[in-house]
């Protein structure tokens, strides 16, 4: 390997260099690890099978009945999304919670300990709960028929949207930045009148295994009213009732659930917490205050990872990659740059072809034959511009710093088009495979007349036989290492002074590591 231990990371060009994190991530909120193995769970479950089954029954019957009542209590409804509901209704709607608490018995939640009490509306208007299973909505449905604050989708599931209707939702497209803005004054106006019930929000956006927090969402703490935490606990040994990114389905969780002689679960209210007036020009410093409070109470860490890494953990157990390896803590990224799942999707399926085994972590062997480069001191120093640490591999977390550093940089584009100039796409805004094949050349001598014509055929995206400016830049918005190449071997591409490369460089290093 031409790459030598302590070699540290390379600046690309005039763009600087990206911030260093961490190799290794120690923990995976987004996971359920509890199996169906042992001779005890076996018999268990065999045993409770004629129990499972009757519990089954009755959770379909209230599902049902809950539906059935539901519909009775909304007719003659109008506006139910958008006007409250008056007191009758509200009572009519009495027998679907006692449904609700009939579900959550029919999943072995025999008995529910509940410690505080919640606070009157006129106090603290939202509630707010960290989210762990399908079971804490059936809760709160039951306790308080609140306003929550749900996907859209979620309203068209069978059965259960229905009644997610009748909690007059605050629906929300999560990729609409026009529907999360509209949500945030919807949840202002129910919080602010009396006439509503309380707004229940789950400021993590995701449900998680309970072993953390991760990052709140803004919308909660936006209005600048009190809010109240509620704390879900599910104490067990046997089945962990967690519904995650990566765990059971639904159905195979109920089953489970039912199947146990009892399952666990605590509620706790914890008292009105109220923002100071520098919060309420500041949601996120208050919702960050709120989550350091809930985890105290909860004794468990809080992270920055976010709904965009539970998305990640999704589309990694599709691609069968170990779910731990595509976590980013997306919140560490969300400070500095305006990212979209669809976006880290693509990069995760461009890390997973540089890791033919899957373990999560690219060698600098798996790189450049990825690359279809030649092993010289160049690839060395590309590879070392991910890996800051010196550590001869990269993670994902890693090689997302690295490529999205460049993605984002302000100067992006113009290094796209200084690097095409380069290789003699500057008269007449095309670039042929001879004039290719001497820019390559010039920058990695050793290169083979196959790997260009590989290189060459990647950003042919019409294999015309000649790339124009438009098929370059195509391709190294969607493959920024390359672009590393030409700023590493030519750094005076972009010529910038060093006060500029250092300010930058210092700033999001800073940022990310705040």
């Amino acid at each position: 390997m031409t790459r030598r231990n302590g070699e540290k990371g390379q600046p690309a060009g005039g763009l600087g260099q990206p911030p260093e994190l961490q190799a290794e991530q120690v923990l995976n909120p987004f996971r359920n690890d509890s199996q169906f193995e042992g001779v005890y769970e076996f018999l268990k479950t065999l045993v409770l099978l004629p129990v499972a089954l009757l519990r089954g029954v009755l959770f379909v019957t209230a599902l049902v009945l809950a539906y059935c009542l539901t519909k009775i209590a909304l007719l003659g409804a109008k506006n139910v999304l958008t006007k409250p509901f008056p007191k009758w209704r509200r009572v009519l709607l009495l027998p679907v919670r006692f449904c609700s608490r009939t579900m959550l018995f029919a999943c072995g939640y025999h008995w529910i300990h509940v410690k505080g009490k919640p606070a009157p509306r006129h106090e603290a208007p939202i509630l707010v709960s960290n989210h762990v299973s399908f079971t804490d909505p059936l809760f709160i449905f039951f306790r308080h028929l609140p306003v929550i604050v749900t996907a859209h989708e979620n309203l068209s599931i069978p059965v259960a949207g229905a009644i997610m209707l009748a909690m007059q939702v605050i629906a929300v497209h999560r990729d609409s930045p026009d529907s999360r803005h509209n949500a945030l004054g919807a949840i202002k106006r129910k919080a602010m009148c009396n006439d509503w019930s309380h707004v229940m929000i789950f400021p993590e956006a995701t449900t998680t295994n309970g072993k953390a927090l991760v990052s709140f969402k803004a919308g909660a703490f936006t209005p600048g009213y009190a809010v109240q935490p509620m704390l879900m606990r599910y104490p067990h040994v046997n089945i962990d009732p967690s519904w995650v990114a990566e765990g059971p389905v639904v159905h195979w969780l109920l089953f489970r659930l039912m199947t146990q002689f009892h399952n666990f679960m605590s509620v706790e209210y914890l008292p009105a917490i109220h923002p100071t007036q520098a919060e309420q020009k500041n949601p996120q410093a208050f919702a960050e205050r709120v989550r350091v409070t809930m985890a105290q109470a909860l004794n468990i860490a809080v992270t920055q990872h976010t709904y965009e890494d539970a998305a990640l953990v999704m589309e990694a157990v599709k691609l069968k990659l170990d779910s731990k390896a595509a976590i980013l803590e997306f919140g560490k990224f969300e400070k500095l740059y305006q990212l979209q799942v669809k976006i880290l999707k693509h990069w995760l399926h461009k890390f997973l072809a540089m890791d033919p085994t899957k373990r999560g972590i690219v060698t600098y062997q798996d790189f450049i034959s990825t690359l279809d480069l030649p092993d010289c001191a160049l690839l060395g120093q590309i590879f070392s511009y991910f890996d800051r640490s010196d550590q001869g591999s990269i993670n994902f977390s890693q090689y997302v710093a690295g490529v999205v550093f460049i993605a984002k940089h302000k100067k992006f584009k113009e290094a796209i088009e200084a690097t095409f100039k380069f290789c003699g796409g500057d008269g007449d805004g095309l670039l042929d495979k001879t004039e290719a094949r001497s820019s390559f050349r010039e920058v990695i001598p050793s290169i083979t007349n196959q790997q260009i014509h590989v290189l060459f055929d990647k950003m042919d995206a019409k294999k015309a036989g000649i790339i124009s400016r438009a098929d370059f830049a195509h391709f190294i918005e969607g493959n920024p290492e390359y672009l590393l190449i030409f700023l590493i071997a030519k750094p005076d591409l972009l010529a910038r002074s060093k006060l500029e490369f250092d300010k930058d460089f210092l700033d999001v290093d800073r940022q990310l590591t705040d």
